[in-house]
C-alpha cells in the first residue's frame, strides 16, 4: 500500500471516528460494546463507504446507482463470508 494511500485511508478513519462519536452522542449510547454501539459503527461504516462510491462515480462522469452500490457490496459481503467460511 503506497503511503498516500494509507494517508487516505488514515483520514477516512479519523472522520469515520469522529462520525461514530458524534452518532453515538446522538443517540444516547454510552456503551460502546453493545448492540445498539455496533448498529451505529456499520451504519457510519456504510455511510462512508458509499459517499466514497458516489465520489468515484462523480471523478469518473458515471452516475452513482444507489442500487448497484447495495449490489456490489452484498456480493462482496458474501465472497468475504464464504472466504472466511473456508479458513
Amino acid at each position: 500500500m503506497s503511503t498516500l494511500h494509507k494517508r487516505a485511508m488514515e483520514a477516512v478513519l479519523a472522520a469515520a471516528e469522529q462520525d461514530i462519536a458524534e452518532a453515538l452522542r446522538e443517540n444516547g449510547i454510552r456503551d460502546r460494546h453493545g448492540e445498539a454501539a455496533d448498529d451505529t459503527v456499520l451504519d457510519v461504516a456504510i455511510l462512508h463507504a458509499y459517499r466514497i462510491f458516489v465520489r468515484i462515480c462523480e471523478r469518473d462522469g458515471l452516475e452513482a446507482d444507489a442500487r448497484l452500490f447495495v449490489e456490489l457490496a452484498s456480493e462482496l459481503a458474501e465472497e468475504i463470508e464464504r472466504e472466511d467460511a473456508g479458513e
